[in-house]
């Protein structure tokens, strides 16, 4: 394993907003990405209130500390943000913060990915069945 920043271990030692979020609950959505060639798999777990602010963010990762420190810094980035705002989200964001190496970006890549994969899902479960899908 390549050696951890100081901010990462940190994030990987203390992971912030880890498990998940009740399933059942109306304005919960939740996304499962994984990296076939490393094994890594994020789960992310997002609560969305009714003026589409994300208001709560969890994560489980399977898979290196640099995966677990990117889920964490992502959980914290998003909670307080707007839909729009996570939108604009980029793994950018987790590689400067966290000083990823160019041998792990696709930790912070897949962070990216469940994140995009947990909007969409947000915008098909409320999206009615009879209006076209706004995400190209």
């Amino acid at each position: 394993m390549l050696e951890l920043s100081v901010a990462a271990r940190e994030h990987f030692e203390h992971p912030r907003n880890a498990g998940a979020l009740e399933p059942s609950e109306p304005d919960m959505v939740e996304a499962r990405v994984g990296e076939p060639v490393s094994g890594d798999v994020l789960q992310l777990h997002l609560r969305i209130d009714g003026q589409g602010i994300i208001v709560a963010v969890r994560f489980k990762a399977y898979g290196c500390g640099w995966l677990i420190a990117c889920g964490s810094l992502l959980t914290e980035c998003l909670e307080g943000r707007t839909l729009a705002e996570a939108g604009h989200f980029r793994h950018r964001e987790l590689v400067e913060k966290l000083d990823v190496p160019p041998a792990k970006l696709h930790c912070a890549v897949l962070a990216e990915t469940a994140l995009k994969a947990a909007l969409r899902a947000f915008v098909a479960k409320s999206t009615p069945a009879t209006l076209p899908n706004p995400i190209p």
